[in-house]
């Protein structure tokens, strides 16, 4: 049976490398991954009737994120199962909780050294997660000055 796994991104290169290492850590021979989006609602009543997750998430992807994701199934084919995108909306440690629970998710992985570079309305979902009772991981890494997201790529890949 696979594992299902939750990492908090930002849509950025440099944050895969969380999923890279948690990958090798994790002892089953499937993982099924979920990149967690947070992003805080519109109180539009406009944005809210034409409110689409698939949308927002595909607007946030840039080419090299989702060249990053497709080396990143390459080269982990036999244990990465699937990688799937959520949105979290929530504003209290409750909330989460009650996300993680709904999604099943088994353990969580969070970066130890990288902090999340969220857009205009993302937030930084990594201070409520540790203030709940969820399992998680932290997973550090040597990073980098922040340079290009191609730079970033070859960075992810070249270990």
């Amino acid at each position: 049976m696979a594992t299902k796994i939750l990492i908090p991104t930002d849509f950025h290169v440099e944050s895969l490398n969380t999923l890279k290492l948690a990958v090798n850590l994790i002892d089953d021979d499937e993982v099924n991954v979920v990149l967690m989006y947070s992003e805080n609602l519109s109180s539009s009543i406009t944005e809210l009737l034409f409110y689409d997750p698939k949308k927002i998430i595909e607007s946030l992807k840039t080419t090299e994120f989702e060249e990053a994701i497709s080396i990143l199934k390459n080269r982990y084919e036999t244990r990465i199962n699937s990688i799937s995108y959520e949105i979290f909306h929530g504003y209290r440690v409750a909330a989460l909780e009650h996300f993680i629970e709904a999604k099943d998710i088994d353990l969580i992985y969070l970066p130890k050294t990288y902090k999340l570079q969220m857009p205009k309305n993302g937030f930084d979902p990594i201070s409520m997660i540790k203030k709940s009772n969820l399992t998680y991981k932290e997973i550090s890494w040597q990073v980098g000055k922040r340079t290009s997201e191609e730079v970033q790529l070859n960075t992810l890949f070249s270990n």
